[in-house]
């Protein structure tokens, strides 16, 4: 294939709201939850305050969060950093937000992001996308991502 033909990659990433290795790292935090519980032998009541306060804690925030949809590397050129293109679900409806990509972080089943917003308003993002959240060829590229320029971004 003539280099002109290749495609350079560039992450343009549709991120799946649900994932069930998620769902399975909350189960498994529920059921230490349990378990302490019940070997700290506890009254009742004390027990059901416990869980009633886990509950709406982790509530509070799997609602107040924002929720990756998309996942967007700036145009080739400009640098690996700069300009990527987030589309969140928010409180407010769908939104598009330009952050700055500060470091990025691999792991066997999950890759986090460290990026800092610029708009809508700025502050620090920390997005982690699961294996089964996203297409294989879309992992694969998210991979080359995080182990070309992991160490090389801050």
């Amino acid at each position: 294939m003539a280099p002109s033909q290749t495609n350079p990659l560039r992450i343009d990433t549709a991120v799946n709201s649900s994932s069930y290795l998620r769902a399975l790292i909350y189960v498994g935090l529920l059921s230490a939850l349990v378990l302490l519980l019940w070997l700290a032998e506890l009254s009742l009541w004390q027990d059901v305050v416990i869980l009633v306060i886990s509950a709406v804690v982790v509530s509070y925030l799997a609602l107040s969060r924002p929720i990756l949809l998309h996942l967007s590397q700036p145009p080739l050129y400009k640098q690996v950093s700069q300009d990527w293109q987030l589309l969140m679900r928010t409180g407010r409806g769908d939104e598009l937000w330009l952050a700055e990509l500060n470091n990025i972080h691999r792991y066997h089943w999950l890759i986090t992001f460290e990026f800092m917003t610029v708009e809508p308003f700025k502050r620090t993002l920390t997005v982690t996308v699961f294996r089964d959240q996203v297409s294989r060829n879309e992992w694969r590229q998210l991979n080359i991502l995080a182990n070309i320029s992991g160490e090389k971004i801050v």
